[in-house]
C-alpha cells in the first residue's frame, strides 16, 4: 500500500462500462462537423424543395385554377388547392384519387375540411378531364423539383427554406452519429437512442412537448410487448415444453431437420403473427436447443448458434408478407398502394 492506496485500478460502474469514450468523440465531432459546416448546393436545393415547395406548389395552383393568391381563396377553393398539392406529395397524380378523398384522409394528412366543402372541390375537379389535371400536376411537380431555386427566393421564403435546410443538416448528422454509433458499439443502444431525441430538441427540429411522444408510437410497444411476452415464455418454462413437444420424438435430431421444423412452423405463422413477436417466441426455444447441445467440459458449437440464430430471424421472413397482419410494413404498402393507384 502507497500512502493509503492499493494501486488497483479503479473498476468502472453503471453504464461506464458499456461507454468508449475515445471512440465515442468521433461520432460526436463527426456530428458536430456537419452541424457547423456550410450547406452544399445539393442540401440547398433539398431543403428548399421540402422546406418552401408546397407553399409554391400552392400557389402554383390557386393562381391556375382560380386566378388569385391561396389567402383569398373560399374554402372549398383551399382545400381544393391543398389536396391537389397534397396529392402530388404522395405520388396520387389521378383525378380519380382526388374524387375518392373523405373527410378521415384530409384529416389525416393535416388539412382541415367537412363535407360541404369536400363535396364542392370534388365538383369542381369532376369537371376537369384527366388529362388537364394530370397535366396540371405535372406542372406543379416540375415547379417544385426543377425550377425552384434558393438564390431567387424572396425574404420570407428563404428563411423557410433556411429551416428545411437546417433540418436536414441535423437529419444527416443524427444519421452519421448513429451509424457510427452502432459500427463501433462505443455506447449503448439506449443511450444511442436518447442522444437522437436530445440532438432533435437541442437543435429545435423537435419541440420538448412533442420529443416525449416520438419515443412511444405504437411500434415501439408493439415491440416491446413482444419482447415481454418472450419472457414469459421462458419464466413459465414453457420455451422447454415447446422444445420437448417438436423434438421429443427425433431420435438422433439433425441441425437439418430442426431447422427445417423451425422454418415450416414459423413461414406460415408469420403471414399472422408479427415477425418480431414470432421471433421473439422461438429465440427462447433455439438458445435452450443450443445449450442442450453443449456437453460439459465441452466448447460450445458457436456455428450451430448463429445457425440457429439466423433462422429464428430469417424463418418469420418467408411468409411474413402473406397477410396485412403479418408486419407493420404490410400495412404501410397496402396504404401507399391504395393512395397512390387505388388497389
Amino acid at each position: 500500500m502507497v500512502g493509503g492506496k492499493t494501486g488497483k485500478k479503479e473498476q468502472a460502474v453503471g453504464y461506464d462500462k458499456y461507454i468508449d469514450w475515445k471512440i465515442f468523440i468521433v461520432p460526436v465531432i463527426l456530428l458536430l462537423v456537419m452541424l457547423i459546416m456550410p450547406a452544399t448546393g445539393a442540401m440547398k436545393d433539398v431543403g428548399t424543395e421540402y422546406g418552401i415547395g408546397p407553399k409554391v406548389v400552392q400557389r402554383h395552383l390557386a393562381q391556375k385554377l382560380f386566378n388569385d393568391k391561396p389567402s383569398n381563396l373560399a374554402q372549398w377553393q383551399a382545400l381544393t388547392v391543398q389536396i391537389m398539392e397534397r396529392s402530388l406529395a404522395t405520388s396520387a397524380l389521378s383525378r380519380g384519387r382526388f374524387l375518392e378523398r373523405d373527410v378521415k384522409w384530409c384529416r389525416k394528412n393535416n388539412i382541415p375540411a367537412d363535407n360541404k366543402n369536400l363535396e364542392r372541390a370534388k365538383e369542381f375537379v369532376g369537371k376537369m378531364t384527366d388529362q388537364e389535371y394530370r397535366a396540371l400536376l405535372d406542372e406543379s411537380a416540375d415547379l417544385r423539383m426543377n425550377q425552384l431555386s434558393y438564390e431567387q427566393l424572396k425574404d420570407d421564403d428563404k428563411e423557410a427554406a433556411d429551416n428545411g435546410i437546417w433540418k436536414l443538416q441535423v437529419a444527416l448528422g443524427i444519421l452519421l452519429f448513429v451509424v457510427v454509433c452502432f459500427l463501433t458499439a462505443c455506447i449503448p443502444l439506449p443511450a444511442v437512442a436518447f442522444c437522437v431525441g436530445l440532438i432533435a430538441v437541442l437543435t429545435g427540429i423537435v419541440g420538448r412537448e412533442d420529443i416525449a411522444g416520438m419515443y412511444w408510437s405504437d411500434s415501439v410497444w408493439f415491440i416491446m410487448g413482444s419482447l415481454m411476452f418472450a419472457t414469459a415464455f421462458v419464466k413459465t418454462g414453457v420455451d422447454k415444453r415447446l422444445c420437448m413437444m417438436l423434438f421429443s420424438r427425433l431420435a438422433f435430431p439433425k441441425t437439418s431437420i430442426i431447422v427445417l421444423i423451425f422454418i415450416t412452423l414459423m413461414a406460415p405463422l408469420s403471414s399472422f403473427i408479427s415477425d418480431h413477436a414470432l421471433a421473439a417466441i422461438f429465440l427462447p426455444v433455439g438458445l435452450m436447443l443450443f445449450r442442450n447441445a453443449t456437453k460439459p467440459g465441452e466448447e460450445p458449437d458457436m456455428e450451430l448458434g448463429k445457425l440457429l440464430v439466423l433462422t429464428m430471424a430469417m424463418g418469420p421472413n418467408v411468409g411474413g408478407f402473406g397477410a396485412p397482419s403479418g408486419g407493420a410494413r404490410n400495412v404501410i404498402l397496402i396504404t401507399y398502394l391504395q393512395d397512390m393507384f387505388g388497389l
